[in-house]
């Protein structure tokens, strides 16, 4: 089974990354690569990207560039449509048949959470933009967010950004007052943006608009808080917030099995927006405070690139069994344990035992 290679690619906006594996589950390669979001680049152009990497990796791996990988496993932000994700896999077969024999698209929060485990779970992505998806036991899954800058990202860093020049700019405008001094945080826009005056803003927001650069301002938005700066550590409490009320848009959608799990509903946390923690957290805690019968939740973040989630759909859609450890792939940031509810409310029971996978193995369980 060595002889096979089954590859990943996590795909985002502003970078991705490919990894190889052989058919004992031996990783043989990762790589670096640009931004595989087909909304922004057209489908042709992702197409070509997503080859260049595949590419590139059996260099690095020393393998044949004509012989077509055994399977490749796309998880790309963007890919929420069944018809463009059969466009993009088309598109790629056909033009580059010395890719892979089978091509394999899902979205990004998808190979999120087949990193982490078979069982479902949720996934909330905080990169540049922001998305949430719950997969059930059952094979159900929900989404919530993922409508791009103009129609969503909260608690990105796009979201960040965009909430830090907007309170400095009602500010200057006296429409609104800021919660606490902005001094240090008009500096650190216009030392980011290099613009002297407010006014120099509108072409990085219109005519000149990159979202990346605009959502790299939130990193040092958040290396100010670390010095202490007060309005730079409320709006990433706000931005906990607004990444909370992800968690409680999908609970209502929860399968009863992920509800027992005993140490919580896991909850992958994707994106940079998460390495701020230490300032989301007061924000993100008081959003699920504020709403009874809350269950345990278990956030943890990803210690293996999210492309090895891409790659164990890739070998699940050509019904392989590759050998993987899912330990080894996150670890836990968080538990979120709610104080027991009053009579009448529903309480989690915290016996029962969980197999392989996560799930529980007692008599409370439902069948999915």
């Amino acid at each position: 089974m060595s002889a096979l290679v089954l590859g990943g690619i996590e795909g985002g906006s502003t970078h991705s990354a490919i990894i190889l594996y052989n058919g004992n589950g031996e990783k043989l390669v990762h790589c670096k690569g640009p931004g595989t979001n087909h909304w922004a680049l057209g489908m042709e152009e992702c197409q070509r990207r997503i080859h260049a990497m595949v590419l590139e990796a059996k260099k690095e791996a020393k393998l044949p560039e004509d012989k077509p990988l055994t399977v490749l496993g796309l998880s790309l932000s963007g890919c929420e449509s069944e018809e463009q994700n059969n466009e993009l896999r088309d598109g790629i077969m056909k033009k580059y048949p010395d890719a892979a024999l089978e091509v394999v698209v899902t979205s990004d929060t998808v190979g999120s959470i087949a990193a982490i485990s078979d069982a479902g779970g949720m996934v909330i992505i905080s990169g540049t933009g922001s998305n949430a998806l719950l997969i059930n036991p059952d094979g159900t899954n929900h989404r919530s967010g993922g409508w791009g800058h103009a129609l969503g990202d909260e608690g990105s860093g796009w979201w960040v950004s965009h909430r830090a020049i907007k309170i400095c700019i009602d500010e200057q405008d006296n429409y609104k007052k800021p919660p606490f001094a902005t001094d240090t945080m008009w500096r650190t826009i216009k030392e980011h943006f290099d613009i002297k005056e407010s006014l120099e803003l509108l072409s990085h927001c219109y005519s000149d608009f990159q979202k990346p650069k605009f959502a790299a301002l939130c990193t040092k938005i958040y290396e100010n808080a670390q010095m202490g700066d007060r309005m730079s550590q409320w709006i990433l409490a706000e931005a906990g917030k607004a990444l909370a009320k992800y968690v409680l848009a999908l609970l209502p959608r929860v399968h009863p099995n992920l509800m027992l799990i005993p140490e919580g509903i896991p909850i992958v946390c994707v994106g940079s927006v998460w390495n701020s923690w230490d300032y989301l957290k007061e924000g993100f805690l008081e959003e699920l405070n504020a709403v009874k019968a809350t269950p345990r939740l278990r956030l943890l973040r990803p210690t293996a690139t999210l492309a090895t989630g891409a790659t164990y759909l890739g070998a699940k859609a050509i019904k392989y069994d590759l050998p993987r450890d899912y330990s080894s792939n996150y670890k836990t940031l968080y538990k979120y344990n709610p104080k027991p509810l009053c009579s009448g409310s529903l309480i989690i029971k915290e016996n029962g035992f969980a197999d392989k996978n996560g799930l529980p193995q007692n008599n409370h369980a439902v069948k999915a």
